[in-house]
């Protein structure tokens, strides 16, 4: 739970100080009541969305930003003390929670056209909600608009598109909470993207203009090393492998990071993906540190 020292400093933060104050109360205030409709099974949007929701929601995720600090204290062997890493995920984790809720209440796009901002959105809200602490409010939300969010493939478009598609529903199967039916989804997921991304990508480059090659060759590593950071990570959730799974995981957000380049949207995300792994992690060890030698 955070304290009121942790939710003082995170507001202090500033790009939320940006926001005035009265406009933070105003759209928090907002957005909670969307959520809780949204927890009742209501889809009908709430009117008079305040302007300063969506500039808010960005300034708290990328606060915790900071405070996740990829390149430095949250990376894997990093030094810290117990009380600066508690210090460290108590400030992540809120804010964690009030990103999730403000974006959450973000109004939900309907139209299949130019659907990418919305798959990024559900990428950044799985992350979000499994380091904020928000898993309950992000399953009724994709109850509620997974399909608007999550439409199925469409063979016929562009492997980018399919190809980010698919690495935004692997990512929601393997943080969420989801039994062995989920995970055994999200292996099919794996298998089609292994077995369609050479031609398809092929195909793909072979009818993109030379200018603009290059930069979708970096989009489509990027995306590719996002799903295989899932995907380890789906193989330690089920068989505990590989055994150095958090510098792994970091190793493939790297990658994704630096190939991400002119798409702010990947690079924040990938920030909160790890922080997100990390506990996935940690939980899954610890249940099996309680499991008899020689299981698992």
């Amino acid at each position: 739970m955070a304290t009121e020292n942790t939710l003082d400093a995170v507001d202090s933060h500033w790009a939320v100080r940006v926001v005035d104050p009265e406009d933070r109360v105003t759209a928090v205030r907002y957005a909670t009541s969307v959520l809780s409709r949204i927890g009742a099974g209501d889809s009908v949007r709430l009117p008079g969305m305040p302007a300063s929701l969506p500039p808010l929601a960005s300034a708290y995720a990328l606060a915790g930003r900071d405070w996740i600090d990829f390149d430095g204290s949250g990376a894997p062997g990093a030094s810290l003390t117990e009380r600066q890493e508690a210090t460290r995920r108590a400030h992540v984790e809120a804010a964690a929670g009030y990103a999730f809720t403000l974006t959450a209440a973000l109004p939900v796009e309907m139209r299949r056209e130019d659907h990418s901002a919305m798959l990024h959105r559900t990428l950044l809200l799985a992350g979000l909600a499994r380091v904020g602490n928000k898993g309950n409010d992000f399953e009724q939300w994709l109850l509620l608009f997974g399909r608007a969010a999550l439409p199925p493939v469409d063979r016929n478009e562009r492997w980018d598109m399919v190809l980010l598609r698919r690495v935004v529903e692997l990512w929601t199967h393997v943080l969420r909470g989801n039994g062995p039916s989920g995970l055994r989804q999200a292996m099919e997921i794996v298998a089609c993207i292994r077995e369609e991304r050479a031609d398809r990508e092929s195909q793909l480059l072979a009818a993109t203009l030379p200018e603009r090659e290059q930069r979708l060759r970096l989009h489509l590593f990027s995306l590719f090393h996002i799903g295989e950071a899932a995907t380890d990570v789906l193989l330690f959730r089920l068989h505990a492998e590989p055994e150095r799974i958090t510098r792994q995981v970091y190793g493939r957000l790297l990658l994704a990071r630096e190939a991400s380049a002119g798409d702010p949207r990947l690079d924040a995300t990938c920030d909160w993906l790890f922080e997100a792994a990390r506990l996935v992690v940690e939980a899954r060890t610890s249940q099996l540190e309680l499991l008899p030698q020689g299981k698992s």
